[in-house]
């Protein structure tokens, strides 16, 4: 009886798990243009980087929430601070993509370590600076501990949500990597211009909220 419930309770985390991972699909925030830039521009192994970046950036709020810190976050002065520093960074690389939209289809299998670990540091940045995913992190620790008195099976259901965003991220830098070859160099210039104006948009809600208007 006993194995059977902690079975059940098991089975019930990871389709929760499941549920919230697919549910940040709906979820579009400049990160996502980021990523599939980096993949359409550079290709696999660089998107892939970004995609490790963002995960990275996943699982420090997934611990924060669990040891306790989202309390400390949730503080005005501490939200205002990522809304600042986030608005800042995502109005940089959205002017860069408007002003400069550079296209240079440089994939190769010899990328410089160096590169991929900038791809990883902009992932994790552009991620890891938006409130917004605090947000999500902090709210699906939350439900996930009012559905489960066990830590051990919250902690289940958060990494199956953090499988499933990182799998899925892959997914997007495949097709994205594979949908490059279909587009010319003035229209890929466009859709670069495009996610600058989308990332100073992101950039300006956050500016927003740094300013309390």
């Amino acid at each position: 009886g006993i194995f059977i419930s902690c079975y059940k309770k098991l089975e019930m985390s990871i389709l929760t798990g499941l549920f919230l991972g697919l549910t940040t699909l709906l979820f579009i925030g400049p990160v996502f243009f980021y990523l599939l830039k980096t993949s359409i521009e550079y290709g696999v192994k660089p998107g892939v980087s970004v995609a490790f970046g963002i995960i990275i950036g996943d699982i420090i709020c997934v611990l924060l929430a669990i040891f306790g810190f989202g309390s400390f976050f949730e503080q005005p002065e501490v939200q205002k601070a990522f809304a600042g520093i986030g608005g800042l960074l995502l109005l940089f690389y959205g002017l860069k993509y408007i002003i400069k939209p550079t296209v240079s289809f440089s994939k190769n299998d010899k990328i410089k370590a160096e590169i991929l670990v900038k791809y990883f540091l902009n992932g994790f940045l552009i991620n890891f600076v938006n409130p917004f995913v605090f947000a999500v992190w902090f709210g699906f620790y939350t439900l996930s501990s009012s559905k489960y008195t066990n830590e051990s099976v919250v902690i289940i259901c958060l990494v199956t949500a953090l499988v499933v965003i990182f799998v899925t991220d892959i997914l997007k830098v495949i097709f994205a990597n594979k949908l490059s070859y279909f587009i010319n160099p003035a229209n890929l210039k466009l859709a670069f211009k495009i996610f600058g104006v989308i990332m100073i948009v992101f950039s300006l809600r956050l500016f927003l909220e740094f300013f309390n208007i």
